[in-house]
């Protein structure tokens, strides 16, 4: 089964990330991937996806939260092996260099020193790049704060209790075999310089009964949800809020083929999560504000991405594309190929 989510947000405290619980396989092998703009990171690893999907093999895409047409890492559980850009925002580093992971340095296939003038321009473009999402961030931090003036959605002690039995006698229905290891954290919805994304696709793929639930109870519902799910060891895939990721906004159970969305989402066949006959609190209206910060920030997102593109396009014309494409099919018979043979 082939799934996509993201390890990182851009979240009203600036870019926050997940990558420290990447690759999600026990003793996984992680090649970290260096190079510029331009130096081919993403169309690598979409090679070795195509690659590894060619032979038969799930892969899990991890999404640029920055440019979601773009990949930061994948991960082939059959192999036990996954590939991220380790550059900024997300730089990684190997746990233990030659055992745990090691480094793919496209960089090398890029010619320098870079003229006088591209050089300029670069430096230029980085500066102004950087300025861009700082902006975005002060407003998606005025977006936060705006949301945060609206009263939070509480339970009463009686409606907790209703919504806990009620959660219990759905899991009551998960087979024991589907305990696991714990929870983990993956984004399954973005602020980006598209817009703010969900990935139904992928939870409907991983997820046939999917309840949803009203958005302003979403946070609080998810908090117990969280804590049912822990305290019967089940393996879950916890998504956070991208603009306050310390709440949750989504809970997965993949294992079980559950999942619980907010009603917005628009998960391919949803069904209304029962709260019949239980006292719920009133939806409470977001200031008008609100909007307007989410849009300027989305509006500065695309633009960053704008000058992303011209970086990528004064970095290519220095890239030797043919030597990328030679190394790139040397690097999938050796990791791939022959990590299949038994």
């Amino acid at each position: 089964m082939n799934i996509s989510y993201f390890l990182g947000a851009n979240s009203s405290s600036g870019f926050y990330s997940l990558y420290g619980s990447f690759p999600p396989g026990e003793n996984s092998f992680l090649h970290i991937i260096k190079g510029g703009p331009g130096n081919g990171k993403s169309r690598f690893m979409r090679r070795i996806a195509a690659a590894a999907e060619s032979r038969g093999l799930d892969v899990e895409y991890v999404l640029c939260s920055g440019d979601p047409d773009s990949l930061d890492g994948i991960y082939v559980p059959a192999l036990n092996a996954a590939w991220c850009d380790g550059t900024s925002p997300h730089v990684t580093e190997p746990r233990i260099f030659g055992v745990t992971g090691d480094y793919v340095n496209l960089g090398r296939f890029c010619r320098q020193p870079l003229n006088g003038e591209d050089a300029r321009h670069i430096s230029a473009l980085s500066g102004e790049y950087k300025a861009l999402y700082g902006k975005a961030y002060g407003y998606l931090s005025a977006a936060a704060a705006i949301r945060e003036t609206a009263p939070t959605c509480e339970f009463s002690a009686e409606t907790a209790l209703q919504l806990t039995r009620r959660l219990g006698r759905i899991l009551d229905s998960i087979p024991s075999s589907a305990s696991g290891t714990g929870s983990r954290r993956r984004f399954f919805s973005a602020i980006s310089c598209k817009g703010q994304l969900r990935l139904t696709e992928s939870i409907a793929r991983m997820c046939s009964r999917v309840y949803s639930l009203p958005e302003h109870i979403v946070p609080a519902f998810m908090e117990l949800a969280a804590k049912e799910v822990e305290s019967r060891r089940l393996s879950a895939l916890l998504s956070p809020d991208p603009l306050e990721p310390a709440r949750l906004s989504a809970l997965l159970l993949p294992g079980c083929s559950l999942a619980f969305v907010p009603e917005s989402w628009g998960v391919s066949g949803q069904q209304p999560f029962d709260t019949e006959g239980m006292e719920l609190p009133s939806p409470t209206s977001i200031p008008e504000q609100y909007a307007p910060a989410m849009s300027q920030a989305i509006l500065l997102l695309a633009q960053a991405k704008s000058l992303h593109d011209q970086l990528e396009a004064v970095y290519k014309p220095y890239m030797d594309f043919s030597a990328l494409d030679a190394f790139t099919h040397s690097h999938i018979d050796t990791n791939v190929d022959k990590a299949l043979k038994p």
